[in-house]
């Protein structure tokens, strides 16, 4: 720890130095990268307000509001629940800097009169350039009720200059749809009108977030500003498997960034805190760098190795085989079985049934989980038993369990359905189970952990595909109930991995619909999209890597007969982003097709040890503004841990274009593609000539 004068103390973790500033026992959090400690402008810690000269006014690095709390006379009654009197009533009195062999850890204290306490950690795993941070609000008076309680509160960006200039601070979120996970935004803060008013007067605010049981639908938890005048990015994800919001505020220079759980101005929730009950946010992962968005976001998605449990099997990054877009929702035994041979013989490692096994009608029928007798008349033991002969690691099957559809006998048992205002909740037909409920708990233990253990099955696709809105009954709000609810699912997502052996845990939701820190990092791999055979797919699962590892993005390979070559080169590329998962009608291509899939899946096995363990450096999409119809070229380079290797994705659509990248010092080992690079003068060039699709891979070795 560094102490610098006038109550400023500075902490410095592996890449990271944090910042508390403490007046009058308010006190703020700001952070920059570990050597621009000096470069700091000490006046920016504290935003005077140039109305009253000679008094200061702070953004409190914790906030909390209260029922009945006061606002601040400054327009933001209805806009923000921010500085509030409770944020403003919590005292600092205690900060405690702790280390172990593998972390750093800062728990700053603060209380009111009336007995609300808060401790507030930022913790780092040693090794890594992004940190976490978290709040714990325990209630030692009486009870009372709390409405906003968000995971971080970052003050004073930028502390770098004496004046912040909002045409060069770029604010940066992911927007996320159905089959459009992930978009870039990046717009300058000028264009929210962040800067001081002719008075300095007013706050300027900016939020967003997501509402219901889908948090990647809208946008992804994700901020990111980047300052392009002192090179240095702040970002943050947020750990948000219900309703979040984030929102950045200008007010006299100054910027603050919150996120967390949605308040009650946004998200309508409300918790009783009774006397001695603690309440424990979500965990936030942030970061700030040297260098621009990629590099921040390379920094937090590292951070991801301190969360992963991952099985035996996963080391190796095996590619999958998902029978889907064969069968689409029809899988039997009969015609499972000659894609296990081919799946295998072109290197998938594991073999996943989709939806349908259970029922007779194109899976309309979600709740009972029985095996569909004729289309497996053995039942799932022969298909794992199959699987095993041919030599996979992991068979496994689908499954939807949160969900049940109003044609299913579980609609008798009205006390295990999610309601709202009183009553059962349908959406289009599909209904929620309640996971507060013990009896669903224990239905559920039996239907999946045991079935998949009594089936020798080690792989789950783990879908979800409505949203059950911004509450649920049964709680003190019904927001306070959906995330009741979403934690017991929580719960039962890590029961379910301890239960059964090995398991493999794909989290999907409509493909994207849940791409956020927690519930990505719960199982092995996250679905990337349901962009399944569109080539903007490659769009996706580029931008994607801003907040996930691809170790754990499985991408879609559909190979159909009708694909042409290029196509096909093309498909293989885009999956190679990420996992592989190989699909479509593998049984039916001809051998020309067949040997460029099997080039592929041996030349993934170059990629496998820097798409584990590397990091991105360059995510370039910005060319490519339409998904339905793609024009132009995009690139993104990884490197290895060990920065001996790099690899080097080129791909276009419509042609005409080419692709550049920055190499010296490195020479090609490897390629695959229906084109090639050129390498000259420390730049290896991509040219795509006319090809409508267009893609390679090329990698590079240190000389």
């Amino acid at each position: 720890m560094e102490m610098t004068k006038n109550n400023v103390s500075v902490f410095k973790l592996d890449g990271i130095a944090v910042v508390y500033t403490q007046v009058n026992g308010t006190m703020t959090f700001t952070c920059v990268p570990d050597d621009k400690v000096a470069d700091i402008k000490e006046s920016r810690l504290y935003k005077s307000c140039l109305k009253t000269e000679d008094k200061h006014y702070f953004e409190p690095m914790v906030q909390v509001s209260r029922l009945h709390d006061k606002s601040q006379s400054d327009f933001t009654v209805g806009a923000t629940m921010l500085d509030r009197s409770t944020a403003y009533a919590l005292k600092f009195y205690d900060c405690k800097f702790s280390e172990s062999d593998d972390e750093r850890r800062i728990d700053t204290y603060f209380k009111t009169d009336d007995g609300l306490h808060v401790k507030h950690t930022v913790a780092q795993k040693k090794g890594y350039k992004a940190a976490e941070m978290y709040v714990e609000i325990e209630n030692k008076g009486e009870d009372t009720v709390i409405e906003y309680a968000p995971t971080f509160v970052i003050n004073s960006i930028t502390p770098l200059s004496e004046n912040n200039n909002p045409e060069k601070i770029i604010l940066h979120r992911l927007h996320s749809n159905w089959s459009g996970e992930g978009r870039k935004e990046s717009i300058p803060l000028s264009n929210y009108n962040f800067e001081n008013s002719w008075s300095t007067l007013g706050a300027r605010l900016e939020r967003f977030g997501t509402l219901g049981s889908m948090p990647a639908r809208g946008y992804i938890p994700f901020i990111g500003i980047e300052d392009i005048e002192n090179g240095v990015t702040w970002a943050v994800q947020v750990e948000a498997p219900s309703s979040w919001q984030i929102e950045a505020m200008h007010r006299y220079q100054d910027i603050t960034i919150a996120g967390g759980q949605a308040d009650y101005l946004y998200g309508h929730w409300r918790k009783n805190l009774k006397k001695g009950e603690v309440f424990r946010t979500h965990k936030a992962y942030f970061t700030v760098v040297n260098g621009n968005l990629d590099n921040a976001c390379a920094a937090l998605t590292r951070y991801h190795d301190t969360i992963y449990k991952m099985p035996e099997s996963e080391k190796s990054l095996p590619i999958i085989y998902n029978e889907y877009l064969t069968s689409w929702g029809n899988p039997t035994m009969e015609n499972v079985r000659p894609q296990l041979k081919v799946a295998k013989s072109l290197g998938a490692e594991y073999f996943v049934l989709d939806a349908g096994w259970f029922c007779y009608n194109n899976c309309d029928s979600l709740g009972e989980w029985e095996v569909c007798d004729y289309k497996f008349p053995n039942g799932l033991i022969e298909f794992s038993n199959e699987a095993r002969k041919e030599g996979y690691k992991a068979a496994g099957v689908w499954y939807e369990f949160e969900s049940v559809t109003s044609n299913s006998s579980l609609m008798n048992k009205q006390d295990w359905l999610i309601k709202q205002d009183g009553i059962v909740l349908d959406r289009g037909g599909r209904l929620f189970l309640d996971f507060r409920v013990a009896e669903v708990n224990d239905y559920l233990t039996k239907k999946v952990i045991d079935a998949l253990n009594e089936n020798k099955l080690n792989y789950i696709k783990i879908d979800y595909n409505e949203n059950i809105g911004y509450g649920v009954s049964g709680a003190e709000s019904e927001a306070e109930g959906l995330r009741q609810h979403i934690e017991k699912v929580i719960e039962f997502y890590k029961k379910l991995r301890a239960g059964v052996d090995g398991l493999v845990m794909e989290v999907c939701s409509s493909g994207g619909m849940r791409h956020e820190p927690l519930f990505s990092t719960l199982g092995s791999m996250v679905s990337f999209s349901d962009a399944h055979e569109n080539p903007s797919g490659a769009v996706i699962a580029m931008e994607l890597q801003r907040v996930m590892q691809p170790r754990t993005l499985q991408i879609w390979a559909s190979i159909l007969p009708k694909h042409d070559l290029d196509e096909v080169y093309f498909t293989m590329v885009k999956a190679m982003l990420g996992r592989v998962c190989l699909a479509g009608k593998i049984t039916e291509i001809d051998q020309e097709k067949y040997a460029v899939v099997k080039q592929g899946t041996e030349f993934y096995s170059k990629l496998k040890s820097t798409i584990k363990d590397g990091e991105t450096l360059l995510i370039d999409t910005d060319e490519v503004k339409s998904l339905l119809n793609p024009r132009g070229a995009i690139r993104l380079v990884r490197r290895s841990k060990d920065g001996k290797k790099l690899l080097c994705y080129a791909m276009c659509f419509g042609g005409g274009k080419t692709a550049e990248f920055d190499v010296n010092g490195y020479t090609i080992a490897a390629e695959y593609g229906n084109v090639k690079g050129v390498l000259s003068g420390g730049k290896l060039t991509v040219d795509f000539g006319n090809k409508n699709l267009a893609a390679c891979i090329t990698v590079l070795e240190k000389e």
